[in-house]
């Protein structure tokens, strides 16, 4: 299985070449379902990303996550067979 953060980057990526297309977000995010299946960003996230790439110049923009402050997140196994 596919680290989030590269599916993350991945979906990113699409997301650019539709915009580019001129495809509507939510048709977008229509399409990365059906391919991501559980895995595909919110269609808000498609929007938000959407209305970044139009912004800015396609082609040009920063696909990787932004750094933020605080604790990584991570699910051991031990701590998921309690639930």
């Amino acid at each position: 299985m596919e680290e989030s953060s590269d599916v993350r980057f991945k979906q990113r990526a699409v997301i650019e070449f539709l915009t580019a297309e001129k495809v509507p977000p939510i048709e977008i995010h229509r399409r990365m379902q059906a391919v991501y299946g559980d895995q595909c960003a919110d269609v808000s996230t498609v929007r938000r990303w959407v209305r970044r790439f139009k912004d800015g110049e396609l082609g040009q923009a920063d696909l990787s996550d932004k750094t933020r402050s605080g604790r990584n997140s991570e699910t051991s196994a031990s701590l998921m067979e309690v639930y």
